[in-house]
């Protein structure tokens, strides 16, 4: 083992170069650090092969690797071994193996395999002696030997080495702290051949996780022996981390009272997930009983209840009550707050039914919730420029989109819903700000060239009159397309428009109010047509200002243009024997789908939409 011997020094020579190796008056420099296992089998073979790992120099993490075939649990053409761990390679690499071998260096020091074209010899026979270089993570290295059949894997033992003697953790554990972070607490081995007298604490560049900032050894540790125990506090901060990791450096004193470092231990510890949400029964019921606040904006007619002691972990199940009328509405929210709208000056009662839950989301205490209740009476006066004579719920106002804003601030789709369905006295063109646009959430559940399937949600326990279902092609404004009544939340567009497409829902309460969603698109590859391209076509489709219809019979054809409710926009008429395109100004046709039908002397027939978006 000469050549393991010289290719030791070259691994320990560490930071400070290449030094002697005296032994009783300095420590041995190591570039890493470890502890000692006997190397083992983690998941061994079974198919008439053995591995042997004998030991030829524990501290130098030196091996010689030899094996026991029987061909009769299948015949392998080739062994290959193979580092695992990261940063780890071979060194002093000896192999004293008979004629017919062959060898490959496959990842050049991480990756050897040796073929032998008769198969495998059978019985024992020794592959090769090594060292590993292995970087200090207190683990064992993996190295796999697979057995070959050609380039299929027959089967794979796994060893695992334990390199490089250094320190041991021992009796560890890692423990969440109930205000954030993790306490660790651990004892630790001398491995080391000599005695420490300082262990300094040290973290990677850029990490400030560990309160502590050294570690206090209780007197000269001896080799051999263990000392603990140490505690560790981890600062809120680390949560969320996967690993963290610190170095633990040994010392030793020499006689002119100057300190030499033996070597270093790097620990990473997986940091388990704290579940903070499930607390002591008793502080969840204080929190729930500390109950909540409710306050009432007369100018926005919103009602909102704030939850004192409330948090992330606690979902909360309302119920508002009129208790003039016996109507309530309810829902749950996962937040501290909720709003919602008031209609009526009268006393409500407002119940929160609390239920705390673990990261799981199940209940942290069984079945077991609590609730608290509040009486809260509304009382806000008229502004002036409010007549409630005038409000008549049931006048038909026409459901357009022409947004006002009233002299009480507050934004209605159309002047007639203002002084109809509030009693706004005056108004103003355009919205006052931005409308509520949070409580609506809109999705697209399914689309094709033949149709889009809109459904959307209501949250906050709004009571709608209707919904306007609007689209918008790029460059354009928003047209309105459908409109559903306020218990109904889908909605199928059955003529999608080709390329990107813009949806949204426009929610009215009953005051005539409107609720925005969020805005989705789609985008479609072509515009529907119908007819084929031999019947006709028209293009651009979308279009703004004018559009061109190509018909290719020979033949003279009548053309006429209906909207959607079958009323005639125009008519036009195509010269004999000319394919030529027709243009179509549509310039001043108003936003929406129109349908095309062409007619010739023969009695044929060609239809097609035609989507008009300024």
């Amino acid at each position: 083992m000469n050549t393991q011997t010289l290719q030791l020094r070259k691994l320990v020579g560490g930071p400070y170069g290449m030094l002697p190796l005296v032994v009783g008056l300095v420590c041995v420099f190591q570039k890493w650090g470890g502890y000692y296992l006997d190397g083992y089998f983690l998941a061994p073979c079974d198919v008439g092969t053995r591995i042997y790992l004998s030991e030829a120099d524990s501290l130098a993490c030196c091996y010689s690797l030899a094996y026991d075939y029987d061909p009769a649990g299948g015949v392998a053409t080739a062994i290959e071994v193979k580092l695992l761990t990261s940063g780890a390679t071979f060194s002093a690499v000896q192999f004293p193996l008979g004629s017919g071998w062959s060898y490959q260096a496959l990842e050049p020091g991480r990756r050897l395999r040796w073929q032998h074209p008769g198969g495998l010899p059978a019985g024992n026979q020794a592959l090769f002696d090594f060292c590993v270089d292995a970087p200090q993570t207190g683990l064992p290295v993996e190295m796999a030997v697979n057995w070959l059949v050609g380039a299929e894997t027959l089967c794979s033992d796994t060893l695992r080495l334990a390199c490089h003697q250094c320190l041991a953790p021992r009796d560890e554990s890692l423990n969440c702290l109930d205000d954030g972070g993790y306490s660790y607490s651990f004892g630790l081995i001398n491995l080391t051949e000599y005695t420490i007298h300082r262990l300094r604490l040290r973290e990677p560049a850029g990490q400030d996780l560990i309160v502590e900032e050294f570690i206090n050894l209780p007197g000269p540790w001896a080799p051999g022996t263990s000392i603990g125990n140490f505690s560790l506090t981890f600062r809120p901060e680390a949560e969320g981390l996967d690993i963290l990791c610190f170095d633990l450096t040994g010392s030793r004193l020499l006689a002119d009272s100057s300190a030499l470092d033996c070597c270093t231990f790097t620990r990473c510890l997986e940091l388990p997930f704290c579940d903070r949400c499930c607390t002591p029964f008793d502080e969840y019921e204080a929190d729930v009983n500390a109950g909540f606040t409710v306050e009432a904006d007369c100018e926005t007619g919103l009602l909102t209840a704030v939850y004192e002691r409330w948090g992330d972990c606690d979902r909360a199940f309302w119920n508002l009550r009129n208790l003039n009328t016996g109507t309530g509405i309810g829902g749950f929210v996962d937040n501290n707050s909720i709003s919602f709208s008031f209609l009526d000056e009268t006393t409500y009662q407002l119940c929160m039914r609390v239920e705390r839950r673990d990261a799981g989301g199940l209940n942290c205490y069984g079945s077991t919730t609590l609730t608290v209740c509040d009486t809260v009476f509304f009382d806000c006066p008229d502004p002036p420029c409010l007549d409630s004579s005038l409000i008549d719920w049931a006048f038909e106002c026409p459901p357009e989109l022409d947004l006002v804003c009233g002299c009480d601030d507050m934004t209605y789709i159309n002047g007639c819903a203002a002084m109809n369905w509030s009693g706004v006295l005056s108004w103003t063109n355009g919205p006052c700000g931005e409308p509520p646009a949070d409580s609506i959430i809109l999705e697209i559940t399914d689309f094709d060239s033949d149709r889009a399937i809109l459904g959307w949600t209501s949250l906050g326990g709004l009571d709608y009159r209707f919904f306007l279902i609007q689209r918008r092609l790029p460059g354009g404004g928003w047209v309105t397309i459908g409109q559903v009544d306020g218990s109904t939340f889908t909605f199928t567009d059955d003529d999608p428009a080709g390329g990107l497409s813009e949806y949204r829902i426009v929610g009215v309460i009953w005051p005539g109010k409107p609720v925005f969603s969020n805005v989705v698109e789609i985008f479609l590859t072509s515009s529907r047509q119908e007819g084929t391209p031999e019947t006709g076509r028209i293009w651009p489709n979308p279009a703004r200002a004018e559009a061109f219809l190509q018909l290719h019979w020979t033949g003279s054809a009548e053309i006429a243009a209906f909207d959607i409710q079958g009323r005639l926009i125009g008519r036009w008429q195509s010269a004999a024997g000319h394919q030529e395109p027709i243009a179509i100004t549509v310039s001043q046709w108003p936003d929406g789908l129109y349908f095309l039908q062409a007619r010739n002397p023969m009695g044929e027939n060609w239809t097609t939409r035609l989507l008009v978006a300024h």
